[in-house]
């Protein structure tokens, strides 16, 4: 008796376990993604949410890219500023120390309405910027807002952008309270100062929530907005190592103005993978050898893709960086909102 060779069936147990593995490093991979959402991805799309607001409340999204006009410090009395309503957008905040690229908007209030928008919250009557007595503001501890305020140290600019005027602080002290200590709220005399308020930095959440971060700061000069940008936010768009990171955190803020950045860049991605793919099934789909049926979605992953193996290597790394965005656009929000195993951690969200 004759016949076809054939291949054995793989048995139903051995494609189990080609799932099971297969799953098991899907997720751990999509986990990474979820990682890298909440220390950038996060922050990288609040900015369109904090543009939004801003371009909503009337204040100018200023590009401290532009070096070609340094406003003159002033250092007599300050204007005085209207105290806005609550949620109002009143400027922004930038903070060279954190990159040559933070600036966060400044809404009034400071509850977690305000600060769930990766902002920073101005403290209800206190005074405004540039007012006498102590303008104080809270933020978030994650790494996409005061994460970092450890970091800052005395002499340091903290820059605040109404929409027509800069006032420039320069940080004087640092310490560590309690969170009923209202102290640090108080004013200083007739002193124009700026506080912070922020989490200490802990991953045990009862750590976290049993201390405050205060940033305590003087205004130095105040300048006009029309008048350019102050010389402490040129001087780091200025640096030769900065101009590569300030170009692509300028063409990021221009994105995130029509929608999201993560949405765009899903899409861009996916269209790229999609008509490189098609035209790689175009040339080469004839030649593609008979493989073995696989249950695992890495293999089926990689399978999908066409052509010679640089290409499909290419492909591949497309389809995932597809995934990636997608993953920030859509799902780690979803998994943020929704599953307390998933959620920015109270640990480092506390204000």
């Amino acid at each position: 008796m004759t016949g076809r060779h054939t291949r054995p069936r793989p048995r139903t147990g051995r494609r189990i376990l080609q799932l099971l593995s297969g799953l098991s490093l899907t997720l751990a991979i999509l986990c990474a993604y979820h990682v890298g959402w909440i220390w950038w991805g996060d922050s990288l799309d609040s900015i369109h949410t904090q543009q939004t607001l801003a371009a909503r409340h009337g204040v100018k999204d200023v590009d401290a890219g532009d070096t070609t006009r340094i406003a003159k410090p002033r250092d007599g009395d300050p204007p005085k500023e209207t105290e806005p309503a609550y949620g109002t957008v009143l400027g922004w905040m930038w903070i060279p120390r954190f990159g040559n690229d933070w600036k966060r908007a400044i809404q009034e209030g400071t509850d977690t309405n305000v600060l769930a928008n990766q902002g920073i919250g101005h403290y209800e009557h206190t005074p405004m910027p540039g007012g006498k007595g102590n303008s104080a503001y809270a933020g978030h501890r994650t790494p996409g807002d005061l994460g970092p305020a450890d970091t800052l140290q005395p002499g340091d600019p903290i820059v605040i952008q109404t929409a027509g005027h800069w006032y420039i602080y320069r940080v004087q002290s640092s310490w560590m309270t309690t969170p009923d200590d209202i102290g640090v709220l108080e004013p200083d005399g007739d002193a124009r100062t700026i506080t912070l308020t922020t989490c200490k930095w802990s991953l045990d959440e009862a750590d976290s929530l049993s201390a405050r971060l205060i940033v305590r700061g003087r205004l130095e000069s105040w300048s006009d907005v029309k008048d350019g940008i102050p010389a402490e936010l040129a001087g780091t768009a200025a640096r030769p190592a900065a101009t590569a990171r300030t170009t692509v955190s300028r063409v990021i803020r221009h994105m995130s103005a029509a929608m999201p950045v993560s949405r765009i860049l899903a899409v861009m991605a996916g269209g790229v993978w999609l008509l490189l793919a098609g035209l790689a099934w175009l040339i080469w789909h004839g030649g593609r050898p008979r493989r073995e049926p696989t249950w695992n979605p890495l293999t089926l992953a990689w399978r999908l893709q066409t052509g010679p193996i640089p290409l499909r290597t290419i492909l591949f790394i497309l389809f995932w960086t597809m995934i990636l965005f997608a993953e920030w656009a859509w799902l780690s929000p979803w998994l943020d909102a929704t599953i307390p195993l998933f959620s920015t951690s109270p640990s480092m969200t506390g204000a």
